[in-house]
């Protein structure tokens, strides 16, 4: 037989990304929810986070269940937004630069209000192959300026409010 391997444990663990989550370190929630005001109401707290059915999937399955694990939302947003020639698609869609705005606003906002959630992975950074849900073009162009991107990511027309 080969070498046995023990693992030490020293790292966090997760266990299924997205949803489906067995015993994990991390509860990883993917969530393409576009109302803010959905987002909202869904992490106000731990308990309603992680019984929510986002796309239709449990997030905890086979008798596992919340202990007090840190909440992220690891995948979300993922705004349509042809700003090239490029097609492809996204989970909704803006129709110009001001809707566009409104919808990263939308989904971005309920992050930062909530008490519960530790962290979020916005998707995606830029458009790729078949999806135009980036914050830039598949050719690296922003799609809105920077500058304004910015300012919604990192929370900031909250502090000056």
């Amino acid at each position: 037989m080969g070498k046995q391997y023990s693992c030490p444990c020293t790292r966090p663990v997760i266990y299924n990304d997205g949803w489906e989550m067995m015993k994990t370190d991390i509860v990883a929630i993917h969530d393409y929810e576009w109302r803010e005001e959905v987002l909202t109401e869904r992490y106000t707290t731990a308990e309603s986070a992680v019984s929510s059915l986002p796309g239709g999937r449990r997030i905890f399955v086979g008798g596992a269940g919340y202990e007090g694990q840190p909440i992220m939302i690891t995948e979300f947003g993922g705004i349509a937004y042809k700003k090239s020639d490029w097609d492809g698609w996204g989970y909704s869609g803006a129709q110009d630069d001001e809707d566009y705005v409104k919808r990263l606003q939308a989904v971005i906002r309920p992050m930062y209000v909530s008490p519960v959630i530790e962290g979020f992975c916005y998707t995606q950074l830029t458009d790729v192959e078949q999806e135009i849900n980036g914050l830039l073009t598949y050719d690296r162009v922003p799609k809105v300026p920077l500058a304004e991107i910015r300012k919604i990511v990192c929370n900031e027309e909250q502090e000056s409010v």
